[in-house]
């Protein structure tokens, strides 16, 4: 019975989350360049490059849009902008607030350190009432 339960609990993480898993490869990041230039990235490095952006004003409403060039770039009407939206389309989304601080990557060591962490939690967990079952 407890065996059975186990698989199911290990096709129900695999069916839900390793789907996902690419979307959480890379983290999109918004950087500023000069004013009323941007540049899309991931945090690898490697320019977005079908990345759409979208500029909306203090009021939400949408001001410009279009797509970054072959180097990431997109300029926009630096007086009126007030968000900045960039989606690629393949579950990368980043957002960025005019004049604030761009955001940065995590670093990757403490990324895979966490999620290790949380599995091994979890295998602790199964380990401990397995056990107590006995």
């Amino acid at each position: 019975m407890l065996r059975r339960l186990s698989l199911a609990v290990v096709i129900l993480c695999a069916v839900f989350i390793l789907p996902a898993s690419p979307v959480f490869a890379h983290l999109m990041l918004v950087e500023p360049v000069e004013e009323g230039l941007i540049k899309v990235v991931f945090d690898d490095g490697t320019v977005a490059r079908h990345a759409e952006v979208v500029v909306y004003n203090e009021k939400d409403e949408e001001i410009a849009r279009g797509d970054v060039d072959d180097n990431g770039k997109f300029s926009y009407p630096e007086q009126e902008a007030e968000l900045i939206v960039a989606d690629d389309g393949f579950g990368h989304r980043a957002e960025y607030v005019v004049g604030d601080e761009p955001q940065e990557a995590l670093p990757r060591g403490l990324t895979v350190t966490v999620v290790l962490a949380g599995f091994g939690l979890i295998a602790g967990v199964f380990h401990y009432r397995v056990k107590n079952r006995k």
